[in-house]
C-alpha cells in the first residue's frame, strides 16, 4: 500500500500524480476525498484481467476504482436502472461510448480490442461517502475525474480502440 502525507502543519495529506500504476490530475481527484492527514492507494487485483484501486484518508475507503479490460457488452443506463441501490439519479454522461454518471458513482463501457479480442473496457468509479444534499456537486466533479481517467485506464490496461 502507497501513503503520502504532508510534513506537519493543517495542510493534510497530498495527493501523488500517479495513484495505482495510473498518472492522474490531483486537482480532478482531491475534491471527491475528504480532509484528513494521511492519504493510502491499494491495488487489489480482482480475477485475470481485472483491477480495484483502493484509495484512502486516514484510513477509511474514500473511493474505489474498477478496471475491467475485458468486460462483456452492457448496457450501463439499463444496468443502472436495475441497480438503483448503487445507482442514484442516473444520468447518460456526454464521454466515453457508453457512460452513465450517477449520485457518488459513474459507469462507462466502451468498445477496445485487449489481448487481441473485441470487447469492452468497464470503468466504474465510486465514492464512498457524498454529501446527498448536495449530489450537482459530486456528480460534476466524479464527472471530470472519470473522464479524465477513462483514456489513461485504457492505454494502461492494453485496451486499444
Amino acid at each position: 500500500m502507497a501513503s503520502l502525507s504532508a510534513c506537519g502543519g493543517s495542510e493534510g495529506y497530498t495527493v501523488p500524480e500517479e495513484i495505482c500504476g495510473r498518472k492522474i490530475e490531483p486537482g480532478l481527484l482531491r475534491p471527491l476525498l475528504p480532509e484528513g492527514e494521511k492519504f493510502e492507494a491499494e491495488t487489489r487485483s480482482i480475477g485475470d484481467d481485472t483491477m480495484r484501486c483502493l484509495l484512502f484518508v486516514d484510513g477509511r475507503r474514500e473511493v474505489t476504482i474498477r478496471e475491467y479490460p475485458d468486460g462483456g457488452e452492457l448496457d450501463a443506463m439499463k444496468f443502472a436502472a436495475e441497480n438503483p441501490g448503487r445507482f442514484a439519479n442516473p444520468k447518460k454522461a456526454s464521454f466515453g461510448a457508453d457512460t452513465v454518471v450517477s449520485d457518488g458513482m459513474v459507469l462507462s463501457v466502451n468498445p477496445c480490442t485487449y489481448q487481441e479480442r473485441r470487447g469492452h473496457y468497464i470503468l466504474d468509479v465510486s465514492v464512498e461517502r457524498f454529501d446527498v444534499s448536495e449530489p450537482d456537486g459530486w456528480r460534476a466533479e466524479l464527472e471530470r475525474f472519470a473522464e479524465a481517467y477513462l483514456p489513461v485506464g485504457m492505454e494502461e490496461t492494453g485496451c486499444e480502440e
